[in-house]
């Protein structure tokens, strides 16, 4: 009986998961090209994240990396055009299925510093969450002090970030030179 469950549940579940999340690809992109457009801005879908743990069947990490896969397919294509707002609630619901999870604070920060409005600059506040789950991490910061000098040309920003990535304990030498260039 537990050679079943165990068939069932490491293969069964996993498969049952990808099969929910193509017909939510589906059901996305269905329902954005049928759409009138109102808002200048793509619409995202909202997650919630107690609905998508109890969804997962126990596979919350493989659903993170799923969603995270989907994002990273989706967007280079026309993340500039989305809704950064439900963007970024929609990443929060993958970091909320796995904390040890890094490739949305990576997605804010290459693929939502094209629009240098204030919806641009969210991904500075969800940048400060990255720092309060992963404070030894340097690569990060970095990426972020990048953004904010070259995208957004604000040198303070810039500064504060690199001063966070230069803090960090595994940070390389030439990273924590990046303060004193920038001040």
């Amino acid at each position: 009986m537990s050679a079943k469950k165990s068939i069932i549940k490491k293969v069964l579940l996993p498969c049952l998961l990808v099969i929910l999340l193509v017909g939510h690809a589906f059901l996305v992109n269905l329902g954005w090209k049928g759409r009138d457009i109102k808002d200048h801005y793509k619409v995202v879908p909202k997650l919630n994240l107690e609905w998508t743990k109890f969804a997962s069947l126990d596979q919350e990490r493989f659903v993170s990396l799923l969603l995270s896969l989907y994002l990273l397919a989706a967007a280079p294509v026309d993340c500039y055009e989305w809704d950064y707002r439900g963007l970024l609630s929609y990443m929060r619901v993958i970091t909320g299925l796995d904390p040890y999870n890094k490739n949305p604070f990576f997605f804010a920060v290459y693929f939502m510093s094209y629009r240098t409005d204030s919806d641009g600059r969210l991904i500075f506040g969800y940048l400060d969450e990255s720092q309060e789950k992963f404070p030894d991490d340097w690569k990060l910061p970095w990426q972020g002090s990048y953004v904010a000098k070259m995208r957004f040309k604000d040198n303070d920003l810039a500064y504060r970030y690199a001063l966070k990535s230069a803090k960090a304990p595994y940070a390389p030498p030439i990273v924590r030179v990046l303060p004193a260039i920038l001040e």
